[in-house]
């Protein structure tokens, strides 16, 4: 393979790969931001998503891309009623942040096992209606996947405006750093982390959908990716959505690129043995 072809390969592979990761890493963040401990049942929003659009598009008949939005907009929702429901009564009784994080992966072992009693463990693919297919730098891709990549970059930058270019960004970094003085400066605890858990789990669950329309959708669509977007989260800096969305980026490169030239398995290791060496040398650095 000719170097230039390897480079090109690997950037149009590894963009594809990481747009779903993108939304996955800025919605983990987001809570993370807000709330200050590692959501493992986040993966599950990743999962409903694909799951949600599923029913929209395979059962019910919708045209795919008619599905994404209200499945998006159920998973936001599925988000906020686990904030209401398991979080947010356990932040009121102090629960620290080691607890928080068992209580999130009972969560979602209890939400992984109910859905794979609904939906069984069969695989589920999209329906597409007749999708063409482009040559990109002489990668072969589907019309499907240039959209996702689309909605993706618009929604990304959507999310990058509202983090760090209006009060938002503003309120939710005041409301994670003091709750008692955002509410002296008149922020609602409660309406605005709702606003934020809702965000984060439609950006999840768009992440969940553009995963089920690359490849395919099965009930450990999240909890196989939910490793990949905490390291991306912990590289790219501690509730950073500026550094989630490059490190997501760079992973889904590096890891085509090593993908190419050897094995799958090979890559996911050399992917998590880069992020050691990233936290290593930012540690001595420290």
């Amino acid at each position: 393979m000719a170097f230039s072809t390897f480079v090109t390969s690997s950037l149009v592979i590894g963009l594809l790969e990481a747009a779903p990761l993108v939304l996955a890493a800025i919605g983990f963040t987001l809570i993370f931001r807000l709330n200050g401990f590692i959501n493992v049942a986040y993966s599950e929003n990743i999962t409903l998503g694909a799951y949600f659009a599923v029913v929209f598009n395979s059962i019910l008949g919708l045209n795919f891309y008619a599905s994404i939005l209200p499945a998006a907009l159920l998973s936001g929702a599925f988000s906020v009623l686990t904030y209401l429901v398991v979080f947010r009564p356990a932040f009121n009784r102090g629960v620290g942040k080691t607890e928080m994080i068992i209580l999130s992966v009972g969560l979602s072992f209890f939400v992984r096992y109910g859905s794979r009693l609904i939906f069984g463990n069969d695989l589920f693919n999209f329906d597409f209606v007749n999708p063409s297919y482009l040559s990109v730098f002489g990668i072969g891709i589907t019309s499907i996947q240039l959209t996702c990549i689309g909605l993706v970059l618009i929604i990304s930058i959507g999310l990058y405006i509202l983090i760090y270019r209006t009060n938002y960004g503003e309120m939710t970094r005041a409301l994670a750093d003091n709750e008692q003085l955002a509410m002296v400066s008149g922020i609602n605890p409660t309406r605005f982390s709702i606003l934020i858990w809702f965000i984060a789990g439609t950006a999840g669950g768009l992440a969940g959908i553009f995963y089920g329309a690359f490849s395919f959708v099965s009930s450990s669509l999240g909890w196989n990716l939910i490793l990949i977007v905490i390291m991306v989260t912990i590289v790219g800096g501690i509730g950073s959505v500026r550094g989630a969305l490059i490190a997501s980026a760079c992973a889904g490169i590096v890891a085509s690129a090593i993908t190419l030239v050897s094995k799958p398995l090979y890559g996911q290791v050399a992917l998590l043995l880069i992020f050691i060496a990233i936290l290593k040398l930012r540690k001595g650095r420290a």
